[in-house]
């Protein structure tokens, strides 16, 4: 009983809302590397991609999946307001003058608002991909929809956008889940090249599509 009563009182605190930004953020992180992957099957082809479209909205797992991605973003969402609210409350004036970063990077720097913007992209994106807001949107057809929509400069060079604005997201929460999780620094080197390593795979992912539809290879 009392082990139960502090584990419900960690999610009161601030490491314990820290712990669930990280563990959701791992989710979330693996399921864009899922849906990067599934971005790349426009190079092998309509049949292809279709197919695996088509496999996808049959199988059972599709709403598991679904359900597990919106808890994710949901309790990740959630964690950051409280953890945004609890930082400002903290520091109750603000600085006289503006602080120069020093130990900060531009992806550090970039988590609030890049958070922000990267939840209106994915509303913009599902009302994309799914119809309302694409003009030559055919059902059931993924990779023209997918191509077609990208083909289009404004929204691809939107797209593009986003996948930076993501990459930096990533290139800070990965590093700083593997702290929040446990990682102790004596591995720094290697767990920042690692969070280096998947956002530039995710990143280049996501805007390979988009560079191919504008100029036309797909």
């Amino acid at each position: 009983m009392i082990a139960t009563r502090a584990r419900w009182g960690l999610l009161h605190t601030t490491i314990g809302w820290k712990v669930l930004m990280a563990t959701s953020g791992l989710v979330l992180s693996g399921w864009v590397l899922l849906h990067m992957l599934g971005n790349l099957l426009v190079f092998a082809g309509p049949a292809t991609m279709n197919g695996y479209a088509a496999a996808l909205q049959g199988g059972p797992l599709l709403w598991l999946q679904r359900a597990v991605t919106l808890g994710a973003a949901a309790v990740h969402v959630t964690g950051a307001a409280v953890l945004t609210r609890r930082a400002r409350r903290a520091r109750s004036a603000r600085y006289r003058r503006r602080l120069r970063p020093r130990a900060s990077t531009a992806s550090s720097r970039s988590m609030r608002w890049g958070g922000v913007a990267t939840g209106l992209f994915v509303l913009y994106h599902v009302a994309h991909i799914y119809g309302p807001l694409h003009a030559r949107h055919v059902p059931g057809d993924v990779h023209h929809n997918l191509v077609a929509g990208l083909a289009d400069p404004v929204v691809g060079a939107l797209y593009a956008l986003a996948a930076i604005v993501l990459g930096l997201h990533l290139h800070h929460g990965t590093w700083s889940l593997a702290r929040t999780l446990g990682h102790d620094g004596r591995f720094e080197v290697g767990v920042r090249r690692l969070s280096a390593g998947f956002t530039a795979v995710v990143t280049i992912g996501f805007l390979a599509p988009c560079v191919a539809a504008m100029a036309g290879w797909v």
